[in-house]
């Protein structure tokens, strides 16, 4: 009998983890990452009110009024947030549900078809386009998607997840060849009977990394991961 999360886990809005287990490797003595970089604006007024703004958009749109002049065009796309079909389809053992395509000792990958939900994948790329904007970074696309499982070997045995990126080639050489100089990933979180999205978004370039976690009532808490989330 399959198994698989539920439509009614989630109704708004996201992935995230420590940057060790994105890498399965121990962090340096000495941090890697600079800290996030406040978002310059002009004319904004208040940080406080301009943040109400930002999640105004998160949250209902850019039909907000106040999200109409901040909205990004990310946040423009008005993704569905619900659909008849599961989320995520899994087996009996709690895995994708669907055959795996790359293998490597902590982590198994499957194609996101037939596994994410139609609706379910299109909210996700815009929920990650999304903070892509805010990050100043490149978008993804769709068709470029894999399901990730944390197998016995990973540091987060069974965690699903969701990779995506701008092109196939950039797709190749990070999940075949471990060159991911843009990394964007969301790990799904299931807390009591209802699931987060934790957003990791990170640049070696820039040396950056980018965290948010939207809860399933819509709450975004931004520069967090939803594994600290009450």
């Amino acid at each position: 009998m399959r198994s698989y999360f539920s439509a009614s886990f989630v109704t708004a809005l996201a992935f995230t983890c420590v940057l060790s287990a994105c890498s399965e490797s121990k962090p340096d003595a000495e941090p890697k990452y600079k800290p996030i970089p406040e978002k310059k604006t002009e004319n904004k007024g208040d940080p406080d009110t301009f943040d109400r703004r930002v999640q105004a958009v998160m949250n209902e749109g850019s039909q907000s009024q106040e999200g109409q002049a901040e909205a990004p065009k990310a946040s423009k796309a008005r993704p569905p947030n619900s659909g008849k079909e599961p989320m995520v389809l899994l087996d009996t053992q709690n895995r994708p549900l669907g055959e795996v395509v790359h293998h490597k000792d902590k982590m198994d990958y499957y194609e996101c078809k037939g596994i994410i939900a139609p609706w379910f994948q299109e909210l996700l790329v815009a929920e990650m386009n999304y903070f892509n904007e805010l990050a100043d970074l490149p978008f993804v696309r769709s068709e470029n998607c894999i399901v990730t499982y944390g197998t016995d070997k990973s540091l987060t045995p069974g965690r699903i997840g969701v990779q995506l990126f701008e092109t196939r080639k950039e797709f190749d050489k990070c999940v075949r060849n471990d060159f991911c100089p843009i990394f964007r990933t969301v790990n799904f979180v299931p807390v009591n009977k209802s699931l987060m999205r934790s957003y990791f978004l990170s640049n070696t370039n820039s040396k950056e990394i980018f965290q948010h976690c939207v809860t399933d009532t819509g709450k975004w808490h931004r520069n967090s991961t939803c594994y600290t989330i009450d």
